[in-house]
């Protein structure tokens, strides 16, 4: 099903994606009124930029919570339903966990149609269906603005998941997606022409699971990894570095982007990565060549993006190369993990 523009879901919302998320310098303050739940079988979602909650059940299980739902970055609502899904699901396969089941969170007016409500959970269905799990049920409510997304339950060995904490000085920093669907899918909402097949490019890497990246990187032994997703790629690299008591510097020429977007930077990251930039700037070093359009590039707040992923540095060849040989012509060594300042991030 297609939409002219003037019935596109884009059109009902302020801010797309994971750019309509609150940013994450009022986020964490907000969240500095969240009581610490004291309970040993509470291993992981307390800390810094957890991307999902684990409580352990016996020592070989641990369930993995998250949940994840956003306004259209698109206009067709089954494609819209596929790449919130496949957003919802990243968090579980950072952890490198199985997704097992999954809960619909839409809101939306019936006045767009019943058939438009169907599709976007026909879509997000399916995807669910391609990682292995199931929807045991979901909530709705009516709402002008269309939302819609998952609560995800996966599971994991308590001593396999992989953290954001765990990555050391001497690792290589790969990331597994291209860069930009913010600027891409801001250009296309304002009805600008978008570099020749970059937009198209982006949707299909927004759909795509991070499966078997997380299956890859869990049988490499990662030793730490977060998804990129609203905060850009700084903004993780920020959480990751802090969390692992690190800092990470990143070689901009080698980070993988869709084609042409940088001359689209400034103006296409208006809110989310203006946001984002002000979160890091003051972690943040960038080398002489760097422009504010490359700066700006990192900082796009991105939608269902690849997992930021830390291996040692033989680890990461062989990442790279296994994702490659499986179709993944995107994933690049971005970087390396320095013993610097905790949560700084250096750009060259």
């Amino acid at each position: 099903m297609k939409f002219g523009k003037k019935r596109g879901l884009t059109a009902l919302a302020r801010a797309g994606g994971c750019g309509s998320k609150i940013g994450p310098e009022d986020l964490r303050k907000a969240l500095r009124h969240m009581p610490v739940f004291d309970d040993k079988n509470f291993i992981y979602g307390q800390g810094t930029g957890d991307d999902a909650g684990v409580y352990k059940i016996s020592d070989e299980l641990a369930i993995v919570q998250s949940v994840d739902f956003f306004t259209p970055i698109v206009d067709d609502p089954y494609t819209f339903g596929k790449i919130s899904a496949a957003n919802a699901l990243s968090d579980i396969y950072a952890l490198g966990a199985k997704p097992i089941s999954a809960l619909n969170i839409i809101g939306i007016s019936c006045a767009l149609g019943t058939d438009v409500i169907g599709e976007i959970l026909r879509g997000g269905a399916e995807t669910v269906a391609e990682a292995g799990a199931v929807i045991v049920g979901g909530h709705s409510v009516d709402d002008s603005e269309p939302k819609y997304g998952l609560a995800v339950t996966g599971v994991v060995h308590p001593e396999k998941m992989i953290t954001n904490r765990g990555a050391r000085p001497g690792d290589a920093v790969v990331l597994t997606k291209k860069i930009g669907t913010g600027i891409l899918s801001n250009l296309a909402k304002a009805g600008k022409n978008c570099p020749a097949g970059s937009y198209d490019d982006a949707i299909e890497s927004m759909k795509r699971l991070n499966r078997t990246s997380a299956e890859t990187m869990v049988e490499l032994n990662a030793t730490a990894c977060t998804d990129v997703t609203g905060y850009g790629l700084l903004g993780h690299a920020r959480n990751l570095a802090e969390a692992s008591n690190v800092s990470i510097s990143i070689k901009y020429s080698d980070v993988p982007k869709f084609d042409g977007i940088e001359s689209f930077a400034i103006k296409a990251t208006k809110g989310g990565g203006e946001r984002n930039f002000n979160w890091v700037k003051e972690r943040l070093t960038t080398g002489n060549d760097i422009s504010r359009e490359q700066t700006m590039v990192l900082c796009d707040a991105q939608t269902s993006g690849g997992l930021l992923v830390t291996l040692s540095s033989d680890m990461a060849e062989q990442f790279v190369d296994k994702l490659k040989a499986k179709g993944n012509t995107a994933v690049a060594i971005i970087g390396r993990v320095e013993a610097g300042a905790p949560g700084t991030i250096s750009v060259y």
